[in-house]
């Protein structure tokens, strides 16, 4: 008798569940669900994940232009829209306080581990977007592309992507170069945020 395998999303969802927790608990991006939440604050964090993603996604392009994938992530990438949110603020974004320690993406695995971690992360900006526009007015339009995102089709996305995560759930050998890429991924983005000076991490 066959034992089914563990399905790769939730395998992911465990391993990561430590560096993803540090990660909720960075305090700008407890700030960012409060109720007063500095506008250079915002703008700040804004311009930490374009850095972030711009280097990220870069690699994500470089590695499909060699090896295509059967999943569409053409209309899913993130810089154009932090680019609108910095140009809606006047912002010019600066380079990170020091140099990432990037995934290397040299697999199928190591993509769909950064995949994962993205992808999950725009599950969470949808809700980051409700509440940006309910307390402060950002809206898709006004500062907020970034996080509104997928809008109305999030769950769907993040549906579409889990479907195509999943099937490749019965090859040990990827699966374990996808989990430790997404934990590379996870603290990637925590190192991101330590960039802040001191004074953003007592918030």
């Amino acid at each position: 008798m066959n034992t089914p395998s563990i399905e790769l999303r939730d395998r992911l969802r465990e391993a990561t569940a430590p560096l993803h927790k540090q990660l909720d608990q960075q305090p700008l991006l407890v700030a960012l669900l409060g109720k007063e939440l500095p506008l250079a604050d915002y703008q700040q964090l804004l311009g930490i994940y374009y850095s972030l993603y711009h280097q990220l996604e870069a690699a994500i392009k470089a590695y499909l232009s060699l090896q295509p994938i059967a999943f569409d992530y053409q209309p899913r990438y993130k810089t154009p829209l932090l680019l609108n949110d910095l140009k809606y603020w006047h912002i010019t974004p600066e380079p990170l306080r020091c140099q990432l320690v990037l995934p290397e993406l040299n697999s199928l695995g190591a993509l769909l581990g950064l995949l994962y971690v993205l992808e999950g992360s725009s599950l969470g900006a949808n809700f980051i977007a409700q509440h940006l526009q309910l307390t402060y007015g950002y809206t898709r339009s006004t500062g907020s592309d970034f996080f509104s995102a997928y809008g109305e089709q999030t769950t769907t996305h993040w549906q579409s992507f889990i479907s195509y995560l999943n099937s490749f759930s019965d090859q040990p050998d990827l699966a374990a170069i996808a989990i430790d890429t997404a934990c590379l991924s996870f603290a990637c983005f925590n190192q991101a945020l330590n960039t802040l000076p001191s004074t953003h991490k007592s918030l």
